[in-house]
């Protein structure tokens, strides 16, 4: 976090609205292919939920400025209250409470960035847009106003709503993360441990309840509300568990013997709050299971596991209490249901049956049960929100995330397999344009890279592109998450090795499967991703006819001591592990160091505001280019980050890529008409 403006007199201001937000009108298109603005407009929608009473729909619009959260009477359709943010703020999330009152978070334009950001700051209101206040935050000491409630400790600290209480509308639990201070501002520190607080949300009082005993904590709460779980880091920075077996008894360090730590997530307590269950992996296995911990008798039990994936997540019933489902992710989710006499299991099942070829999530659902607000989406479909009534057993539609986007008009993303040239298997997604193949094709490396992968969802990088006419490639090199422990520890100390290995021999197959053309090949990424890119035409010079990095790491040993990962012990760790700290070997595996080896056109894109690749990173590339009187294209972005915020930017930028693909891939002949 930067540092933090003054104290101001009134956060934000009530939002008159006159009704919900009907469907946005799509751009004019132009003659012979979908316009720009279909891919890099923001979501006109996101967010929505129903209330617990099942009375009412909250939903957040807008950006830039003009966020908001909205609050629509499913009984009449009006709008019966909102919030709508000044100036330089930005509404980040909400959530409700009861079914009369909701908490929000709000984001702050800081002088010179482009993207808000969070202040850690918690703010309340009522469905009809009355009794708002800053119940939380640095600024939550201030002189009393509008929002401002008067005599109350400023909290120099983010807070992580860990609970709503079953029994008490009046109060949520929360996790206080305590900032570090430095001569360059306040920034969240991972490294704290957070301390545990029952926060009233009409008053804003709040009540020490306990201290978290590791750093950087994960906690969880039995039936009753009491925290009695704990992960985090311990003393020494290692992965480590700590529970109470009581609500009034200390911590206690807790071993899993027998089992991978890094791998281990508590989910819920039971019924008889007397058992967790929990997902891990043991020794020698490399998919996550799901497991019982008996916490008298130290007895750990499988419930259930994958034969080819790790549990991803848990569906819990509507009560939020009990495990009815899990879900892992092959090529698509997969789910295997528990608990299949629940409503919840039997209601999830049918959603399942009746958007065939969709991805189904349960937003929230009223305390009853009755009601439930349901978003699916595919490939090729950004999302589509629904309300569902589980008696009648029908879906009313909502509201599209992106009304101007025609499904229709997209292009499916197809799974693929293939072996690595050690024989380690290798999963992708291939999204071909229309026309017969092969096509000019972009090689798409993700970010990340640790835990992180490519899905079958929609992408508007990848719709962009194959709309005038590239197939695209996207590879989930080892290191990759959703493939299990192994395959993900296999990245580790490969960056620019055999991660790069892999990308090549995904160009390769793809050459050989006729999807793409050998001679009009492209490799782009962004964070990571550019880092590959420009490794891609290091190592493999005449394989590529060009390669763009955006947002990149270009400078190995650079990473270790600048940008945000390294402002922390946690984050020194995870670079020491996906690094290592051999100078001489990230020096070799630098694409800054490397410069003469690159043989095609380079376009750099970079945000001069950049916390996670420092800019100077960036600059570092572009001036081994220039030593090395390489042809390159450079793109710095005044304002932006770590990505492209800005609307207009992120088109300027997005027109900028594909001039340089169409100079570089020879002319696009099969754009696709309306």
């Amino acid at each position: 976090m930067r540092q933090l403006a003054p104290p101001v007199a009134c956060l934000l201001t009530s939002a008159s609205l006159l009704g919900a937000p009907g469907p946005v009108a799509a751009p004019t298109p132009q003659a012979t292919m979908l316009p720009i603005e279909y891919f890099t407009r923001p979501d006109a929608i996101h967010g929505i939920t129903i209330s617990p009473s099942g009375e009412h729909v909250a939903y957040m619009t807008g950006k830039d400025g003009r966020s908001m959260i909205a609050v629509l009477s499913l009984k009449d359709q009006q709008v019966t209250g909102g919030v709508k943010c000044p100036d330089n703020f930005e509404v980040y999330d909400f959530r409700w409470v009861s079914g009369s009152r909701l908490i929000y978070r709000i984001a702050q334009r800081q002088p010179g960035l482009a993207k808000p950001t969070v202040t850690g700051e918690i703010l309340a209101m009522d469905v009809d847009g009355g009794r708002q206040a800053l119940i939380y935050g640095y600024r939550a000491g201030d002189r009393p106003s509008a929002t401002l409630l008067p005599g109350h400790e400023a909290s120099y600290a983010t807070a992580d709503l860990i609970s709503t209480f079953r029994a008490d509308e009046k109060n949520i639990l929360i996790a206080e993360h305590p900032w570090l201070h430095r001569t360059t501002g306040w920034y969240y520190d991972p490294d704290a441990k957070p301390t545990i607080y029952r926060l009233d949300i009409f008053s804003g009082r709040k009540e020490r309840l306990d201290t978290a005993p590791l750093a950087n904590a994960r906690v969880l709460v039995d039936r009753d509300d009491h925290v009695r779980f704990a992960i985090g880091k311990d003393e020494r920075f290692k992965l480590a568990v700590s529970w109470k077996p009581d609500p009034t008894s200390g911590w206690t360090a807790f071993e899993f013997p027998g089992f991978r730590e890094e791998s281990i997530t508590p989910r819920v307590f039971e019924s008889d709050d007397q058992s967790v269950l929990f997902t891990g992996a043991r020794e020698g296995e490399t998919h996550t299971a799901l497991f019982r911990l008996d916490l008298k008798s130290k007895e750990i039990t499988k419930v259930f596991a994958f034969d080819n994936a790790s549990i991803g997540r848990v569906i819990l019933d509507f009560s939020g209490t009990r495990i009815v489902a899990v879900a892992g992710y092959t090529d698509r989710q997969i789910y295997h249901w528990l608990a299949n006499d629940d409503p919840a299991a039997r209601i999830y099942q049918a959603l399942q049956r009746a958007f065939r070829d969709q991805e189904v999530f349960v937003t929230s659902t009223s305390r009853d049960g009755r009601l439930a607000v349901v978003l699916v989406g595919s490939d090729v479909n950004p999302g589509e929100f629904y309300l569902f009534d589980t008696h009648s057993m029908k879906a009313e539609y909502l509201q599209a995330v992106r009304p101007w986007v025609d499904p229709a008009k997209m292009r499916p993303k197809t799974p693929f397999t293939m072996k690595a040239r050690d024989g380690l298997e290798l999963h992708g997604y291939v999204t071909r344009p229309d026309g017969e193949g092969p096509s000019p094709l972009v090689v798409l490396p993700h970010g990340g890279p640790e835990g992180v992968r490519d899905t079958w969802s929609y992408d508007w990088d990848v719709q962009l592109l194959a709309s005038r006419g590239y197939a695209v490639l996207q590879l989930n090199f080892r290191g990759s998450g959703g493939y299990g422990i192994d395959f993900a520890n296999a990245g580790l100390r490969e960056w620019g090795a055999r991660m790069q290995d892999d990308i090549t021999d995904a160009t390769r197959w793809a050459i050989e499967q006729k999807i793409g053309a050998a001679d009009r090949t492209c490799i782009f990424g962004a964070s990571f991703g550019g880092y590959a890119a420009l490794m891609g035409v290091v190592r493999e010079p005449k394989l590529y006819r060009c390669a763009i990095g955006y947002a990149g790491v270009y400078d190995l040993e650079l990473l270790l001591k600048s940008g945000d990962i390294a402002r922390s012990r946690t984050g020194q760790a995870f670079l020491e592990s996906a690094l290592g700290s051999d100078r001489e070997e990230l020096a070799s595996r630098s694409p800054a160091n490397n410069a003469q080896k690159i043989e095609v056109p380079v376009l750099l894109i970079h945000g001069k505001e950049d916390m996670r690749a420092d800019f100077a990173q960036a600059k570092r590339m572009k001036s081994a280019l220039e030593s090395a009187a390489k042809r390159f294209e450079w793109v710095a972005l005044s304002y932006e980050g770590h990505g492209v915020y800005d609307e207009q930017t992120r088109r300027e930028v997005y027109e900028k890529i594909l001039g340089f693909l169409e100079r570089n891939l020879a002319p696009v002949t099969a754009a696709r008409t309306q």
